[in-house]
């Protein structure tokens, strides 16, 4: 679920991030954040699911990243993830990139 770029950790999700599989998820955001990294992107461009309990992780997983001066970023191209980010009132804590690339070169 993850891989390492330079200086910068790339979480990628596929699929559905739901109940199933967030104690997954949940483990390797809290190894990204926690790494060597100094930018961490959460690659949610091949998820069609995600949850409510996941967007709130990512939430607290942002203020562990600003905490240990990791750059938290977010790539979501697909309207589900974009739909759930904003009605949990996490959208506004992230900038969303529309590609790995974009968030790679900020």
């Amino acid at each position: 679920m993850d891989s390492h770029q330079r200086t910068c950790t790339i979480v990628r999700v596929e699929g559905e991030l739901d109940a199933a599989i967030f104690p997954e998820f949940s483990e390797a955001l809290e190894r990204a954040v926690t790494s060597s990294s100094r930018a961490v992107i959460v690659d949610f461009r091949q998820t069609r699911f995600l949850s409510i309990g996941s967007a709130l992780k990512l939430a607290g997983a942002k203020e562990a990243a600003v905490a240990g001066g990791v750059d938290l970023r977010v790539v979501a191209a697909r309207r589900e993830v974009e739909r759930v980010l904003d009605v949990t009132g996490v959208r506004p804590l992230f900038h969303v990139y529309p590609s790995v690339q974009a968030a790679l070169e900020a």
